[in-house]
Parts: structure tokens; sequence; C-alpha cells
């Protein structure tokens, strides 16, 4: 199994503990970064493409939360995808919310797929190994 850079951005700390250790339990080779709003998530792509570190060091895939302070979700999805060096990258829309509209609007504005976070812990992460699976042994990514 290949290892993938992921970056989820998170604000709930539970949530967030939980997705980075079901996707490093699933492969110890994962390279998990965190962030806690799209704020910062976008400000760290930013510094990867300004130090001209994109090719080597961009994820493979983003976890992105809908619900965040400073810059939500949909709003950090919105500015990776309008930038056309970073706008390859598979981003997975990962949030609590069941409301239709979330969804729509997550896959407008360019997600590749929206998953509903379960309550329970075995279920949330089942889920997560099964999108690591996904996208490291049965998708193929692009090349950076």
């Amino acid at each position: 199994m290949k290892p993938l850079n992921i970056i989820v951005a998170e604000d709930n700390d539970d949530h967030a503990e939980m997705i980075v250790e079901a996707l490093q339990d699933y492969n110890p080779d994962n390279k998990v970064v965190r962030f806690s709003n799209g704020d910062l998530l976008i400000s760290h792509l930013q510094d990867l493409k300004r130090q001209n570190l994109a090719k080597h060091l961009l994820p493979n895939l983003i976890l992105l939360d809908i619900k965040m302070p400073l810059l939500d979700g949909l709003e950090a999805l919105k500015l990776i995808k309008a930038d056309p060096a970073i706008k390859h990258i598979p981003i997975m829309m990962v949030s609590t919310s069941e409301n239709s509209l979330d969804i729509e609007q997550s896959y407008r504005c360019g997600a590749n797929s929206y998953i509903v976070k379960p309550f329970d812990y075995t279920d949330f992460a089942r889920k997560i190994c099964e999108v690591n699976r996904f996208w490291a042994d049965i998708s193929e990514l692009p090349k950076a």
C-alpha cells in the first residue's frame, strides 16, 4: 500500500484526532498534517507555492470540514479549485452535515467526494480507512 501525503482541515480536536489516528493506523507511512481552519490550510498551500516546493510537498488528498472558523471549508475549497497550481488536488469534504444543500454546494464548488462523519468512533474509523484505501490503492492520483 502506498503512503499518502494528506492534509486534514478540521477545527474539532476530537474529530481531527480520530481522522489522523485512523489514517495512520491504516498506513503508518502516511504523512498527515492537520490545520484547524481553512485560513491556515490556504496559507500553508500558498507557502509551498512561494517556496517552489509544491511539486514535492503538495498533498495527495485534502480532507476538509465545512464548518470552521476564520475561513470555512467551502470558501477554502473555492480558493483551492480557483488556483491552477493546486486545483488538481483531490478534496474530500468531511462533515457532520447531511444537509443536501451542503452536499450539493460542495460538489458545485469542486469537491471530489463528500462523507458524513458518523457519531460512532468505530464507524468513523472504518470510513476513514476506506477513504485511505480508495485514494491510495484504487484511484490513480495526479502526479505533482
